[in-house]
């Protein structure tokens, strides 16, 4: 009888990397990585762009386990879900920030409008393969294995069809966005390189990949982008990974100061004031690389995306 897999929760107990840690050390800022998981500083302010998309995932898995047997949430019961998430989160985050002259009420009416969107664009039942699958990988040159989780895993051909052009496998993931994503954007992201390595480490085949993108739009709009990965974008991964990995091991942790996310940034404060005491970003602590790092926190840049254990 084969064993059950450990939880996301279960791994997220031992060291490891994540998408959202790495992805924050090379596209982000390496100092905002430094503050999040070295050091694990609170935040100094929270974007309310995070507890939104960590709770809008939530009720988007409990759709995919409904839609998997068959059923469909209403947007209303996607609603009331959403709510009671996104308000736990909005109690647990430090210091939430919303736009002006918005409020939590708010904040439900446009995900309200937003799970309407996406169950008259609803397209997945009988071939949904998981709901929220855990993941745990090596690569090599990583002082620590990358875990994570994937939204949904569909096969996009059935059994019976005559001509099979790409892969039985797909992983979707849902994205939450302020306005539609580029039509090449897809073919560039790195979460899809990560997510599409770890499924062929598993599973022992090459998945394509699927993003299921929501705006957040007064009329909120859903398109899906496909794309896919091979080898040689597997082994490009693998060294940009562990070259990032020395690179933290090595206590490199400059700021970026041109980076898209300087406006929502959780430590601001911090980072103005960095260049008057550098030296706590020189080195990681002795024991830092022994201890669990907090991988699979929420990432305040890409909210739509924690689950997968940042």
């Amino acid at each position: 009888m084969e064993e059950p897999r450990p939880t996301l929760a279960q791994l997220k107990e031992q060291p490891h990397h994540s998408y959202t840690a790495l992805n924050s050390y090379i596209n982000i800022c390496q100092l905002l990585y430094y503050y999040r998981y070295i050091e694990k500083a609170e935040a100094e302010r929270t974007p309310v762009a995070l507890p939104f998309g960590t709770a809008f995932h939530s009720v988007l898995s409990e759709q995919a386990q409904a839609a998997k047997t068959g059923n469909l949430l209403t947007a209303d019961e996607m609603t009331e879900a959403f709510a009671t998430y996104f308000q736990a989160n909005c109690k647990d985050a430090a210091n939430i920030v919303f736009k002006r002259d918005e409020n939590i009420e708010d904040q439900i009416a446009t995900a309200k409008r937003m799970f309407e969107a996406v169950n008259r664009e609803w397209i997945d039942y009988w071939n949904i393969q998981s709901v929220a699958e855990p993941f745990k990988v090596e690569m090599p040159g990583l002082s620590k294995p990358i875990i994570g989780e994937l939204d949904m895993v569909v096969s996009e051909q059935t059994p019976f069809d005559d001509e099979k052009t790409g892969p039985l496998d797909t992983v979707v993931d849902f994205k939450t966005a302020a306005r539609m994503w580029s039509d090449d954007k897809a073919a560039k992201d790195l979460q899809a390189t990560v997510f599409s390595y770890a499924f062929e480490k598993v599973h022992g085949r090459s998945p394509s990949f699927r993003f299921d993108v929501v705006t957040k739009a007064k009329a909120p709009t859903v398109k899906r982008f496909h794309t896919s990965r091979d080898d040689g974008h597997y082994r490009r991964l693998e060294k940009l990974l562990a070259t990032a990995d020395k690179g933290i091991q090595a206590g490199v942790f400059l700021p970026n100061e041109t980076s898209f996310a300087c406006s929502d940034c959780p430590y601001a404060d911090r980072c103005s004031s960095w260049h008057r005491d550098a030296s706590r970003t020189a080195s990681i602590p002795a024991d830092a690389s022994s201890q669990p790092d907090a991988t699979n926190q929420p990432d305040t840049n890409h909210p739509e995306k924690d689950k997968e254990a940042a």
